[in-house]
């Protein structure tokens, strides 16, 4: 499933955000792409309201690389921002939460494309339109994702 939404107000972003954090079951990685400012974290939010987390309390972990969140699912929300492509001699922390919750991963397009083709991957790429809005495109092979 390929979905493309364009936005051009923050709340829609969160909005797709919901909707998607709604058909979670527990042990999805949602890979967030996109350059500074284009509204990783607002999404993220977004998908964090869906699981009973409130959006006011979801902060982008730039600084402490990972805040955990707890809801309807234990939220594992990553910001690589600061670590740029992750050096091969630092073991990744992802991987030791993978399956123990909802994974959010700002940052997603530093991360070893082998990330992407797990089968509870859904990438979402933010990125500016030609006419300034945001272009946001969730791409899954899971079953239970449906966007359109």
């Amino acid at each position: 499933m390929t979905f493309t939404l364009l936005s051009s107000l923050a709340e829609e972003t969160l909005a797709l955000g919901e909707r998607l954090g709604r058909q979670l079951r527990g042990e999805e990685i949602v890979l967030v792409s996109g350059e500074l400012g284009a509204g990783k974290t607002v999404f993220i939010k977004g998908l964090a309201a869906a699981l009973g987390i409130p959006a006011s309390e979801v902060v982008s972990p730039s600084y402490v690389l990972m805040n955990l969140y707890c809801g309807k699912f234990d939220l594992f929300h990553f910001d690589l921002y600061r670590l740029g492509a992750m050096p091969e001699a630092l073991e990744n922390p992802i991987d030791e939460c993978i399956g123990a919750g909802v994974l959010a991963v700002e940052w997603a397009q530093y991360l070893d494309e082998g990330y992407f083709a797990l089968p509870q991957a859904i990438a979402v790429a933010v990125d500016e339109a030609a006419d300034g809005r945001r272009r946001i495109t969730v791409r899954s092979r899971l079953a239970h994702i449906a966007l359109s």
